[in-house]
């Protein structure tokens, strides 16, 4: 049998390290810089344009709108017992009330 020869490691240097590596040292900031600043510009989308500023009051679509009128109809033509009465003209004047609603900026409720 042959005999194996023993592996060697590697040299150390000459100095002592106690055990411990050193650690880096830490970068200095620099005043302003932000972390990344560089990157980040390229990766920032453009701000959005901004928005109209709203006078507080909701706006109300077609459909809504339509639907409050409706309502408003149904309560016209039930306060005269729903008797001999013309629905369209039920419709326009509840038309002009809930119109008349949303323009004060009120809630269109009956």
């Amino acid at each position: 049998m042959v005999a194996e020869t023993p592996k060697t490691t590697p040299k150390k240097s000459g100095r002592s390290t106690s055990g411990k590596t050193a650690a880096a040292p830490a970068p200095t900031p620099v005043a302003g810089a932000r972390k990344g600043a560089a990157a980040s510009k390229a990766e920032t989308p453009p701000a959005a344009a901004p928005q109209p500023r709203r006078s507080g009051r909701k706006t109300v679509d077609a459909g809504d709108r339509e639907q409050m009128i409706a309502v408003r109809a149904y309560y016209l033509a039930e306060e005269r017992g729903f008797a001999d009465g013309d629905c369209v003209a039920d419709w326009l004047a509840a038309e002009e009330w809930v119109d008349g609603q949303l323009r004060a900026g009120k809630p269109a409720a009956s």
